[in-house]
């Protein structure tokens, strides 16, 4: 079975569109689990999430997040994400996500599930964090600058943009590559769905998805091109 990954690029009018082959991927009698970074107004932004679930039938799904004090019982969250048939990393404040699910327990598990052929979607903070290089803006990093820190590590060796051309979030993408050492870049408009196929990029959902490729790290040469589904 292909290990199917979704990488959302953060806009709401591709969830529809993602979500029919996101279910489709999880079977015949699906389980969802989504992963949310909780928060004082958490709970406003589950229709974004569940709404294309339940219209297209989807009655069993987990919401995994942490309580008010911001902690994650990752015994129950481990066990949920065991029944899973399709796995949803939503979006909000990267290092929130890494430090509730890029842990050594639930990262571990996920990786697992991933390689076990179930599908995984990542929307925004959860498409950036899939790769095994992960970044802050630095808005979100304690130095108020760029930060580089691990990801998941469902996929290797590529570093994620997303609200790629509405943010000009090409200069920070090279930022991370340079400082990483990673060749491989992939930015993803709003509006955009890069699907990957056993760690290739196999198509695109909706709008445009850029490939990046850099060949000097100390003067951030690059080349890029935009990726079309096949």
């Amino acid at each position: 079975m292909a290990r199917t990954l979704f990488l959302l690029g953060g806009g709401n009018g591709i969830m529809d569109a993602v979500n029919r082959e996101f279910i489709e991927a999880a079977g015949p009698d699906p389980v969802l689990a989504l992963l949310l970074q909780g928060g004082p107004r958490w709970e406003s932004y589950l229709p974004l999430y569940i709404q294309p679930w339940v219209r297209r039938g989807i009655q069993r799904y987990h919401v995994i997040v942490p309580n008010e004090e911001g902690t994650l019982d990752s015994e129950d969250a481990m066990a949920k994400l065991r029944e899973a048939t399709g796995i949803f990393i939503g979006g909000g404040n990267t290092g929130i996500y890494q430090a509730l699910y890029a842990t050594e327990s639930i990262g571990t598990i996920l990786r697992e599930r991933y390689r076990q052929g179930i599908p995984v979607a990542g929307l925004s903070a959860g498409a950036i964090l899939a790769s095994n290089v992960s970044w802050l803006l630095p808005e979100e990093s304690e130095s108020g600058s760029i930060e580089v820190i691990k990801g998941l590590g469902l996929i290797e060796g590529w570093v994620i943009g997303a609200h790629f051309s509405e943010w000009n979030a090409l200069p920070q993408v090279l930022e991370v590559m340079s400082k990483a050492q990673v060749r491989r870049g992939l930015g993803i408009d709003e509006e955009a769905c890069a699907v990957l196929e056993d760690e290739r990029i196999t198509r695109v959902i909706g709008g445009s998805v850029y490939r990046i490729e850099m060949t000097n790290f100390e003067t951030q040469i690059y080349t890029m091109e935009k990726v079309f589904a096949k």
